[in-house]
């Protein structure tokens, strides 16, 4: 963190001037020198003298965190979070970056921000304090009358009870923040209420409300369309399309990809057609049962898996394999597969844990019996706290095909 010495001389560097300059005809240039090495403290009249030829206010010199100095940082740190929240990979740099002036931060935007992302990064980083600066984020977003930046922070909070697999407790909290910023007639940008409406309605799909689900997804599509915003639009229609699969309908699972693979070009946006392969995939392995096209569809994405972290198509190669009678094969892949840690929803958590029935049916087939059973026990313990979904039959069916 700078001093006041370092800050008049970045300051005076930063404007082209030499210590003379800056000096003028009411210092000496050994007195500015002495100032600038913290050899010596300034008086409030040579201070005014100096941030006058400077052209800031005095302020800005004695704030112990100087308004530059916290701008400079937070731009930094937003350009350090997005990388990092895109590859959920090493939080620890953010964190120390901000650490140092966590405590001694100004009542403003730019330090309610900075303690957020401090908050979420010693979240992602499992350090258990992360709610302190969060609590503190949020008091300054209030006390600053920026409620759209309080909603992500109430939004946040619920959903790290999702991550918990609490889909009852996050659902409740949820809607009582909701009902808070109504309450207090808190005016919400359209973003934030696709935001509260994507959510909520997740989370009903979570607890197997159904309904009450779609309903919700139903009203914040048509609140996109005639707003023309496409924030979410891509989340809405993944999810639709998904659970048009899970229920059997054809003809909306059609429609949502139709319309998904529309917005993907529309976007130029290759992840969404990456997702709309992997759904396809998904859906011609567990529900058409075309193996061929499965792993056609397949195999043209790991082409493009340069990093090896494709892990969901791993699962998808396995069980096209294994539908072609490839055992030894498809035990190859399925053995590679991992679930992503990030993956919390039953949606995303049943159908990664159909892997273990897959493994089970095949070492039951090659005669090796007891890790059969292990493996078909493993899927059962984790699906049995799910909704009943699909995978939940399938798991359940393999369970008692193994044991008799």
């Amino acid at each position: 963190m700078e001093t006041l010495g370092e800050r008049i001389r970045k300051l005076r560097k930063e404007k082209g001037l030499t210590l003379q300059a800056l000096a003028g005809s009411e210092m000496t240039k050994g007195m500015l020198s002495l100032i600038e090495n913290n050899k010596a403290n300034p008086s409030i009249e040579s201070l005014s003298y100096i941030a006058q030829q400077l052209e800031v206010d005095r302020n800005e010199l004695l704030e112990e965190v100087p308004t530059t100095e916290l701008r400079g940082l937070l731009q930094e740190v937003e350009k350090l979070y997005k990388e990092e929240l895109r590859e959920l990979n090493d939080f620890k740099p953010i964190i120390e970056k901000i650490a140092p002036y966590a405590d001694k931060l100004p009542y403003r935007y730019e330090s309610a921000r900075l303690l957020e992302i401090y908050s979420r990064c010693q979240y992602y980083a499992k350090m258990s304090d992360w709610q302190k600066a969060l609590e503190k984020s949020e008091e300054m977003y209030e006390g600053l009358h920026l409620v759209n930046n309080s909603a992500d922070v109430h939004m946040f909070r619920a959903m790290m009870k999702f991550n918990e697999h609490k889909y009852a407790e996050s659902l409740e909290m949820l809607q009582g923040s909701r009902r808070s910023f109504e309450n207090r007639n808190a005016v919400l940008d359209s973003l934030k209420k696709l935001d509260f409406d994507f959510l909520e309605a997740i989370l009903y799909f979570a607890l197997g409300k159904d309904e009450e689900a779609v309903n919700l997804m139903d009203e914040a599509i048509e609140y996109s369309k005639e707003h023309q915003i496409f924030y979410r639009i891509n989340d809405l229609y993944r999810v639709m399309g998904f659970h048009a699969i899970l229920t059997g309908n054809r003809e909306k699972k059609e429609y949502y990809v139709h319309k998904l693979r529309l917005f993907a070009d529309f976007s130029d946006d290759d992840k969404i057609q990456t997702t709309l392969d992997l759904l396809e995939a998904h859906d011609l392995n567990s529900f058409i049962h075309d193996f061929d096209k499965a792993e056609a569809l397949v195999d043209r994405n790991l082409k493009k898996d340069k990093d090896g972290d494709h892990h969901q198509f791993y699962l998808e190669k396995g069980k096209a394999l294994y539908g072609q009678g490839k055992l030894d094969e498809a035990l190859t892949w399925l053995k590679r597969h991992r679930t992503a840690d990030f993956l919390h929803h039953p949606y995303d958590l049943a159908m990664n844990y159909e892997k273990d029935a897959y493994m089970a049916l095949i070492y039951e087939a090659q005669g090796k019996h007891s890790l059969a059973k292990k493996h078909a026990k493993t899927a059962k313990e984790l699906i049995e706290p799910m909704p009943d979904l699909p995978y939940k039959q399938f798991i359940l069916d393999v369970y008692r095909k193994i044991n008799g």
